[in-house]
């Protein structure tokens, strides 16, 4: 197997520090690294969660520290800038837990262990078939990621699930679940890895979705299962009411 020093790796890292603007290797250095993988699955839309994930990106770095296939967890933490050595940990203003391969063999165990136990799934959603998606969702991307994305990415899915329980219990008539759903969506508003990727006006959009879908709206529903790529959405575009309420969500904020 062909190895990478640490002085190597602190030097790929630095070249995409996330410390600052998302920062992506040379395209070479991309291509590279996506031939020496399986191809991946098309990448998933991203709705008002997007700006938390601002804070939890994904950096390309060359192939040979990325595409070694071997351990998921590097041993680094947090933000290598000038002046860091292998012998101490570095971390970001937002963030400071490990950072790991994506492409590495043992991606679906290092996934699992970080599944977060508090988290409540959606009827029909097991723990298993949750982590096998978020492992999925995870190995759709060459380079590196801090931990936080794993568990930002947990609570993206299972919010998805609840937003589409939300809707199934409204076409059948359940009121109990309907209930139960609006509140797990408004209650995702304060999930950790939410509250510390929020960027500003993440937790603010999915109240006020929430406050909507509480209310029966489900217009509302589906325009949220529209901009989520969440399960049962119809169709039917509501692009327009999906910005009036994120809108209104953001000038409740000034």
């Amino acid at each position: 197997m062909k190895t990478m020093s640490d002085a190597d790796l602190l030097d790929a890292l630095r070249t995409a520090d996330p410390a600052g603007t998302i920062a992506l290797t040379a395209a070479d250095a991309a291509a590279a690294t996506r031939r020496a993988r399986p191809s991946r699955l098309p990448r998933r839309r991203w709705g008002i969660w997007a700006t938390a994930l601002t804070a939890v990106v994904v950096v390309g770095v060359p192939v040979a520290a990325v595409a070694t296939g071997f351990a998921a967890r590097t041993g680094w933490f947090g933000s290598p800038n000038p002046g860091d050595d292998r012998g101490s940990s570095v971390s970001t203003e937002s963030d400071d837990t490990e950072w790991l391969d994506l492409g590495a063999d043992d991606l679906p165990e290092v996934v699992a262990s970080l599944y977060p136990e508090w988290l409540p799934l959606a009827p029909g959603v097991t723990r298993d078939t949750l982590t096998t998606r978020v492992t999925d969702v995870m190995a759709q991307t060459d380079g590196l990621a801090q931990e936080t994305l794993v568990r930002k990415t947990y609570e993206l899915e299972a919010y998805r699930d609840w937003i589409g329980a939300w809707i199934t219990a409204h076409d059948n008539g359940d009121a109990t679940g309907q209930a139960t759903a609006a509140t797990v969506l408004d209650d995702a508003a304060d999930w950790p890895a939410t509250v510390d990727t929020d960027g500003g006006g993440v937790a603010d959009g999915i109240r006020a979705f929430a406050r909507r879908i509480a209310t029966g709206d489900a217009d509302a529903a589906q325009a949220l299962a529209q901009i989520e790529n969440a399960p049962g959405w119809d169709g039917i575009d509501r692009s327009e009411l999906a910005t009036e309420i994120l809108r209104e969500a953001l000038g409740a904020q000034e």
